[in-house]
């Protein structure tokens, strides 16, 4: 795989890239790529010099001896096994530098797709809330396979280069002012060719950044599902303000990028024949070329103009390439990244100190958090109240270091939180979020860690809906209650020294509201643990060792235990 210092050279463009990935492979794909390319090339020279009585090689033939093939009589044997030969060289050459550079653009794809996953595990949680997922989703399937497709097609562009530079090589050897005239009128023909080509990029450049609207509109039809099922208008208005609306956009860029392409294209094919033009009607006759020289220069020119229409061809992918590398640069620019710890071994964390601590989302006025101080206790079960959007929940990411500070600190055992250590402090805690994510495998975990497992099963009253099978859950396709129950199971199997709960409690039975307040809480508590839980549920507030009310980003009141049992549903 490739390393992510290779990877970051992304930035320098798509050659350059490719070269970062597999040095010695690029280049020997160019190198054959071109003998391809000269090889196939030489075919013509071969051709006209066999069927051509007055060439000088031919005539050191006519008296060869005659073979037979199948029955059939091969003339000039000598040019046909040389004919062979150069095919079968195209042939070999052409496959080679395609498959090698194939190998390079597929592992660099695959390189580059790890190394955007391992930028997104260090980029601050704020950051990846700001800029969503739709964005980082559009960029992994969509600019990412365009880049390798732009990039798998240099092979073809450099055969096909070799090939009009043979050709052209060939052209001058029977005219070097028949050179001239084709190298003008192909040098008019691609210039003039790049001319609607840029305002085609500009066009498909448009049609990406509404391709972010479209995969943003496509995840509200999947998580908004229920939503939109229950409300037809609201339906309508969100199908045709946001999908249709993206959609009009996308496919209007696309189509106009797409129909001055395709024009561009077809005026490109015929640059070859428009160069047989001038050299029949014009040229021949000004420099009174003899017909087998005239006709030897239709030929080659001729057979310029797949070559040429390849090369034209392949401006359309390496457009759209170039603007999937720069959207995908745009956005690795916006991906900030956490100081790159290697030292994982947890802090200790015996005491928590919350001193003067402070925070403002991203790019929003309005909201603040803080100044807030507090403690909390090894053993020690804490409360955060308060209605919504008191802050509870951003309180919460604070304390677990999902979130940095604006001001203030956090110390674990009087070591001041930094984002060179924050990485350590994490290895301490454990939280469960509203939107938390389970994943079906038990990840990270050492083989004594699943021997606990059906025992967390029967206490979470999920072993008659889940089994573990080897490291994996046989199922996670529960009810919300019971996935956040088998979250639970797996935050129990950490063993961390905090415990975060943002909600937790919120889609639990009565029942099991109860065993979560008054055993399972407890039992962490008994066990050492720092808790701090985030809730509503004024019945249970009598198990908190310590109740903190906020209300609009302030710390309002902290109660001890004691206090905590009086009646509080004004802060509710």
């Amino acid at each position: 795989m490739p390393r992510h210092n290779k990877i970051e050279e992304i930035n320098k463009g798509l050659f350059h890239f490719l070269i970062m990935q597999g040095e010695n492979r690029v280049l020997l794909s160019i190198l054959t790529g071109v003998l391809g390319g000269l090889a196939y090339a030489a075919l013509i020279p071969l051709i006209l010099a066999s069927v051509s009585v007055e060439s000088a090689l031919m005539a050191n033939f006519l008296e060869e001896e005659k073979v037979f093939v199948l029955g059939y009589e091969i003339i000039q044997p000598k040019f046909a096994i040389a004919f062979l030969f150069v095919c079968l060289a195209a042939l070999i050459l052409r496959a080679i530098s395609q498959i090698l550079l194939e190998g390079v653009v597929v592992k660099a794809a695959s390189g580059l797709r790890v190394y955007m996953s391992d930028r997104l595990y260090r980029l601050p949680i704020q950051e990846l809330e700001q800029i969503g997922p739709s964005r980082f989703i559009s960029a992994i399937t969509m600019d990412v396979p365009t880049i390798a497709g732009s990039a798998a097609s240099l092979p073809n562009f450099v055969i096909n280069i070799s090939v009009v530079l043979g050709v052209l090589g060939y052209i001058a050897f029977l005219d070097v002012h028949m050179l001239w005239t084709v190298l003008l009128v192909i040098l008019f023909g691609v210039l003039s060719y790049r001319i609607p080509m840029m305002f085609g990029q500009k066009f498909y450049a448009k049609s990406r950044d509404s391709y972010d609207d479209i995969q943003e509109s496509v995840r509200g039809f999947i998580y908004g599902a229920k939503e939109l099922k229950l409300n037809h208008k609201r339906y309508q208005e969100y199908r045709d303000q946001r999908l249709i609306t993206a959609e009009g956009r996308y496919v209007e860029m696309q189509l106009w990028g797409g129909r001055i392409f395709y024009m561009a294209i077809q005026y490109g094919n015929l640059v070859g024949f428009l160069a047989i033009g001038v050299i029949v009607y014009a040229a021949g006759n000004y420099y009174s070329l003899s017909n087998s020289t005239l006709v030897s220069v239709v030929v080659a020119t001729l057979y310029l103009i797949g070559p040429l229409a390849n090369i034209m061809n392949s401006i359309m992918p390496y457009s759209q390439g170039v603007v999937a590398l720069k959207k995908l640069n745009v956005l690795i620019n916006e991906m900030p990244q956490e100081p790159v710890n290697e030292n994982y071994e947890p802090l200790p964390c015996d005491r928590i100190d919350i001193k003067e601590l402070c925070y403002q989302y991203p790019g929003q006025e309005g909201f603040n958090l803080g100044p807030v101080s507090f403690t909390l206790q090894r053993g020690q079960i804490t409360f955060a109240i308060g209605g919504n959007g008191s802050g509870k929940s951003t309180l919460a990411k604070l304390i677990s270091n999902h979130y940095g500070a604006s001001k203030g600190e956090i110390t674990f055992n009087d070591i001041q939180i930094t984002p060179e250590n924050r990485w350590r402090a994490r290895e301490s805690i454990s939280a469960i979020y509203t939107d938390f994510f389970l994943f079906t495998k038990l990840y990270g975990f050492a083989q004594d860690d699943l021997g606990k497992v059906e025992r967390y099963l029967k206490k979470l009253a999920l072993h008659d809906k889940v089994s573990l099978q080897g490291d994996m859950f046989s199922t996670i396709s529960l009810s919300d209650g019971q996935r956040k129950r088998l979250a639970l199971l797996v935050s129990y199997l950490e063993d961390r020294s905090l415990y975060v709960f943002d909600e937790w409690a919120a889609d639990q039975d009565p029942e099991f509201k109860k065993v979560f307040y008054t055993e399972l809480l407890p039992e962490l508590k008994a066990r050492g643990k720092i808790v701090f839980v985030v809730g509503h549920d004024e019945l249970y507030f009598s198990q908190a060792d310590q109740l903190l009310t906020m209300q609009r980003g302030r710390l309002v009141d902290i109660q001890s235990n004691q206090s905590s049992k009086r009646e509080l549903s004004h802060v509710i």
